[in-house]
């Protein structure tokens, strides 16, 4: 598999991740759980309890800066520009970053209507982690369709 399908299959999983927390309006019990998995093997990857685990993460740090922000009419957009910053982050990044990049990252989260007080910059955070863990899982073990 190729580099570039790889970080396609990272901005896939991301995009898919935070669809489904806007589609369950921020909350969903284990039967959307398991529906969202069906969703991600349907696209291909094979979901070892580890990358359950990294999505699961993902699913609750979207779903706390969906809490903080329902308040305003343009969720949409705000939990799509959460999204991209994120991915373009951690593609920008490799996944490692230093204080100054955190700032730049929330900068730019900022500029897309993102209210950042201290709960939901620790609620981004949690974002970048998960988001972080999933760019460096093997993503290879997604199914290769294509030989």
């Amino acid at each position: 598999m190729n580099a570039k399908k790889v970080l396609g299959s990272f901005d896939d999983l991301i995009d898919l991740a935070t669809k489904f927390v806007d589609q369950q309006g921020g909350k969903w019990d284990h039967s959307a759980w398991l529906e969202f998995l069906s969703e991600i093997q349907k696209n291909g990857y094979n979901l070892s309890h580890d990358m359950q685990s990294y999505l699961g993460s993902m699913l609750e740090s979207l779903k706390k800066i969906y809490g903080t922000v329902t308040a305003t009419s343009k969720i949409e957009n705000i939990m799509l520009g959460v999204s991209e910053n994120t991915i373009d982050f951690i593609k920008t990044t490799k996944g490692m970053w230093d204080h100054n990049n955190w700032e730049s990252f929330l900068k730019g989260l900022q500029t897309k209507g993102l209210q950042l007080n201290e709960e939901t910059t620790t609620y981004v955070g949690g974002v970048l982690e998960a988001a972080k863990e999933l760019y460096s899982f093997p993503l290879s073990s997604k199914k290769e369709k294509e030989k």
